[in-house]
């Protein structure tokens, strides 16, 4: 949904960003300003996403999975 309003999605690992899940004041906008700030730099750790048609053939297998479960 967001891909056709920006140049490149990143994905977090939450594991990895530990300074959010610390913060004595949350909401949505710390919290997003505290990602832009690491992305810029360089410091947020990001997760592997496939693109295009490997992207949508694993989120297909996925559900088939969750589904026979």
């Amino acid at each position: 949904m967001l891909s056709p309003y920006v140049d490149r999605i990143v994905i977090a690992n939450p594991k990895q960003v530990h300074m959010i899940a610390h913060t004595k004041v949350k909401t949505d906008t710390i919290d997003a300003t505290v990602l832009a700030k690491l992305y810029a730099s360089g410091f947020l750790p990001e997760v592997w996403v496939p693109e295009g048609r490997s992207g949508v053939r694993r989120s297909h297998l996925a559900m088939a999975n969750s589904a026979e479960k």
